[in-house]
């Protein structure tokens, strides 16, 4: 989906899940899966933390995600940083974030979820494992539906 940023009301449009992956291979299997299906219109994608923010500063609560899905090894900000700076946010603390990466040591993945994450699931690497990952994605969103309340409770 390409979005004209000048003619593009921020309000009218709201995203289930929120993905950021610096990786242009991931973003298109990550894609490929979600279009398989049939999620691909409830995602929206970023190459950076930075921009995620920049995003959420934009949109209202009512137009928060369900979930954050953070690739671990990102330029600048890297999933540790992003997480601690969503968590320690009262606006964006209630959103859950999934850890979605190719390789995490036992030590770093303690480390995320004391910081907040929810969960970390490991990068698939066949077409049918990221299908799989996909259909976990968008099955947690749908579960924790967090549009209009403060409370959230994964349900998996």
């Amino acid at each position: 989906m390409v979005i004209d940023p000048k003619t593009f009301d921020m309000k009218a449009m709201t995203f289930s899940i929120l993905i950021v992956e610096d990786d242009a291979d991931d973003r298109f299997f990550l894609d490929a899966a979600f279009v398989q299906i049939g999620y691909e219109n409830e995602v929206k994608k970023f190459i950076s933390g930075e921009y995620l923010f920049r995003y959420l500063e934009k949109i209202e609560r009512p137009q928060y995600p369900s979930l954050i899905v953070l690739d671990n090894s990102l330029p600048k900000l890297d999933a540790a940083d992003i997480l601690s700076l969503l968590k320690n946010n009262p606006s964006y603390k209630h959103i859950p974030v999934v850890i979605y990466t190719g390789n995490l040591s036992p030590a770093k993945k303690q480390q995320l979820l004391e910081l907040g994450a929810y969960t970390c699931l490991e990068k698939g690497i066949t077409i049918m494992e990221i299908d799989s990952i996909a259909r976990t994605l968008r099955d947690m969103a749908e579960s924790n539906s967090i549009r209009n309340t403060s409370d959230v409770k994964l349900k998996i």
